[in-house]
């Protein structure tokens, strides 16, 4: 197969881009940073391999400013934003290479999303830490960064407080239920909500009213 070669016939800046035009009416993008250093200057062709290198610069540029419109609109786990860019047809070499550059500078990861869900999340619901590894599991977040973010941001002391609040609301919504059957009733609600089965069976009997409750119809809080 014979090499393919282009000639270089302008290079200019704009802001933090460079944009090369070639022969043929080939205008590539790059970022200023993934200029080659072995640019021919204009009017010289650009050998087979450096025009790889080139096209694949200016790829990631691409992908690059893909990722971060995504991003503007919703946060998501990696592997589900690789497929999205899989899907529009990216090549699989620009997309890594942009992810990993991100992570690397601390701008997008894993943990990142993973950090900013245990957030919302918590903002909003009574659930332990179990409830969040397993939505993060099921969004394709690794096990270890979904583990280590949700101990970061939901401590005993706070999941416990989290604990005693889901236990009040659901015997507030037993409707004057108080035997057995309703603390097992009360105790299932709260091992679906991701706490562990110890601190379930302090909240369910400390926050187990006296006499019959009275719920006002009221949301969740």
């Amino acid at each position: 197969m014979t090499d393919e070669l282009r000639r270089l016939l302008d290079c200019r800046q704009e802001n933090e881009s460079i944009f090369l035009t070639l022969d043929q009416g080939e205008v590539l993008e790059l970022a200023l940073s993934s200029v080659p250093a072995n640019l021919p200057e204009i009017g010289e062709s650009i050998s087979s391999p450096l025009l790889a290198e080139i096209r694949l610069a200016a790829e990631r540029k691409q992908v690059a400013r893909r990722v971060f419109a995504m991003l503007d609109r919703r946060l998501m786990p990696l592997a589900r934003l690789r497929q999205k860019l899989i899907d529009r047809e990216f090549s699989e070499p620009a997309i890594d290479a942009v992810l990993e550059q991100m992570g690397q500078q601390g701008l997008y990861s894993d943990r990142v999303y993973a950090a900013a869900y245990c957030r919302d999340t918590l903002a909003g619901k009574l659930v332990g830490r179990r409830y969040l590894e397993k939505k993060l599991w099921e969004k394709q977040v690794p096990s270890n960064i979904a583990r280590d973010v949700v101990a970061e941001n939901l401590d005993d002391e706070t999941e416990s407080n989290l604990a005693h609040r889901a236990a009040e609301w659901k015997w507030c919504r037993m409707g004057g239920r108080l035997d057995r059957k309703a603390e097992e009733k009360v105790a299932r609600y709260l091992v679906g909500r991701g706490f562990p089965t110890g601190l379930v069976w302090k909240a369910v009997r400390k926050n187990k009213p006296e006499s019959e409750p009275h719920f006002d119809g009221e949301g969740e809080f």
